[in-house]
């Protein structure tokens, strides 16, 4: 019964997206809903509502879910949002109130460049959408290609195609582009667009193994 509910949950959310201006992540529930994953990691947990949408679908087929969210929290402030193009997340208990009803919950705070080193597991569906600098990008990426098997399926959020001033600074373009011949990547359809960045296009990229 619990798992019907998390289906028409599901149902929802997706028909939410694709009449929203956020069409793109309707994607995202489509993967986690074919991929089935146990394990989630979320690089950018913001207000945690992606994140329990995320574990909602993976309940459909799984009653025990492991999440692993990393953020700055309480940490964050104007001067990384300038930096990173962000935006301010929930606290940390916030966030772990909201989902531990739902999973088990590790929350993770700080600079992922210091947390993301620490973490040793192997995950079934990663999703990288935290700090939105070339640097920061490249520093997440690094960390979650040690958390990758055979099967793990890792999304970025923030591929630009049609500014190309935003991405030499921002975005996963530069990374996704120059990936090793190990990877195979498959940008999404979807579009949508950015209003504060003069309409910039943004979809979502799915990289794995080959």
């Amino acid at each position: 019964m619990l798992r019907l509910f998390f289906f028409f949950q599901f149902l929802k959310n997706l028909i939410f997206y694709f009449f929203s201006e956020y069409k793109r992540y309707a994607q995202l529930l489509l993967i986690v809903f074919f991929k089935r994953p146990k394990s989630i990691v979320e690089i950018g947990v913001y207000k945690g509502k992606r994140s329990k949408q995320l574990i909602e679908v993976a309940r459909i087929f799984n009653d025990k879910i492991n999440y692993f969210g990393f953020d700055l929290f309480d940490l964050f402030n104007r001067k990384i949002d300038i930096k990173e193009f962000s935006k301010a997340p929930n606290s940390e208990n916030y966030i772990k109130e909201r989902l531990s009803k739902l999973a088990n919950v590790k929350l993770f705070k700080g600079f992922t460049y210091k947390t993301l080193p620490i973490f040793n597991k192997k995950i079934d569906l990663i999703f990288i959408d935290g700090g939105h600098s070339i640097k920061t990008i490249a520093n997440d990426w690094y960390y979650v290609k040690k958390m990758m098997h055979k099967n793990t399926n890792v999304i970025f959020d923030d591929y630009y195609s049609s500014n190309k001033r935003i991405i030499k600074k921002f975005g996963c373009n530069n990374i996704v582009d120059q990936l090793s011949d190990i990877y195979q990547s498959n940008i999404l359809p979807i579009k949508d667009k950015i209003k504060k960045l003069n309409n910039t296009k943004v979809q979502m990229v799915l990289v794995k193994k080959v």
